[in-house]
């Protein structure tokens, strides 16, 4: 340190003060590239993500119609299977993993399905309606991390 003392001393006083503005502004830069510019990063990152997040709740909320549809009444075929039969064929033929399934009784089951694709759940779920007339009572979606995957509980009757 002593021998940046004395270099600086040395100095005649026009060079003294373009050491220290240059001295200045190299720390100025420092900081910024150290912390300044890593948090405007992050900060748009999630902006970004915040923005596909609301894309997403946007399109499921325009898809609400389409599910509140198959609510209601028995409309559609009925068939002679048990509801657990038919939920495991329709399930595998829209590659809907179950991940959880309860039945209430033989003709009422709650299912659980995690990381599905929205659009395989909304095809399926207007399947089991009218091919099969079973009636969705209640779903919660909840979103994932990807656009159009999410993980959804239904209540199903038959």
């Amino acid at each position: 340190m002593e021998q940046i003392k004395a270099w600086f001393t040395s100095l005649d006083e026009k060079d003294q003060k373009v050491t220290i503005v240059a001295a200045i502004a190299f720390f100025i830069f420092l900081i910024y590239f150290i912390l300044i510019e890593p948090v405007n990063d992050s900060a748009n990152k999630l902006k970004t993500e915040v923005a596909a997040k609301q894309k997403t709740i946007d399109w499921m909320k325009k898809q609400i119609p389409v599910i509140l549809s198959n609510k209601g009444g028995a409309g559609g075929g009925k068939s002679s299977l048990p509801l657990s039969t038919l939920v495991n064929n329709s399930t595998k033929k829209y590659s809907l993993p179950v991940s959880r399934r309860d039945s209430k009784s033989p003709n009422e089951m709650q299912v659980w399905f995690d990381n599905v694709s929205f659009d395989s759940f909304l095809s399926w779920a207007a399947e089991v309606k009218s091919e099969y007339g079973v009636t969705i009572t209640s779903v919660n979606v909840r979103s994932r991390d990807q656009d159009g995957i999410t993980s959804i509980n239904v209540k199903l009757l038959k």
